[in-house]
């Protein structure tokens, strides 16, 4: 969704998975849910990212990536466009990172217990880890924006990640700006 300039991503926000399935987040999460209890005695990583490209508009697209360690993963997107070419890169990075930001919020507390306790119960080999993917690197013109974007997600119950590492937002999403 857009408001002006800004974009919003809340619980009535509409994610596609990879099958073009249409869901707001509370269907989203359940579909989690379901891919989890598939197997329980597996590790799992949660991702959030954002990436956009510019032409004479710009296409942002958020994404949940949800990795099965070593088993394979399902991934959720949402679409978003500004009217306008964002060619300052830092209102660039800053828009993918509150779009992430909203996305990493809808994981209220209960939401990630929730997840805790259904891939911990039986076992403490396994485990759940939430990531942030943000679109910066220590390579190139973003590096400068490392420590403000870091910075940003600090306090959430997820990890921050940059490139290399990074995936969800500068591959999966990286992808769909390009093919949707």
């Amino acid at each position: 969704m857009l408001l002006g300039n800004a974009l919003i991503i809340d619980k009535n926000t509409i994610f596609r998975n990879l099958r073009n399935d249409r869901m707001n987040f509370e269907q989203l999460y359940e579909e989690i849910i379901k891919f989890i209890k598939v197997d329980t005695n597996s590790s799992y990583r949660i991702s959030v990212g954002t990436d956009s490209q510019v032409a004479e508009k710009t296409v942002f697209v958020s994404c949940i990536h949800v990795h099965r360690v070593g088993k394979g993963a399902t991934g959720f997107l949402h679409k978003c466009e500004i009217q306008r070419p964002v060619r300052n890169l830092r209102e660039k990075i800053y828009l993918e990172t509150c779009a992430s930001l909203q996305l990493a919020y809808l994981f209220d507390e209960e939401k990630i217990e929730n997840i805790r306790n259904l891939v911990n119960k039986g076992g403490a080999s396994r485990g759940v880890t939430f990531e942030f993917h943000i679109d910066v690197g220590t390579k190139g013109e973003t590096k400068s924006l490392i420590n403000e974007m870091v910075g940003m997600v600090k306090g959430l119950d997820f990890i921050p990640k940059i490139k290399p590492d990074s995936y969800c937002a500068s591959c999966f999403a990286d992808r769909y700006t390009k093919a949707m």
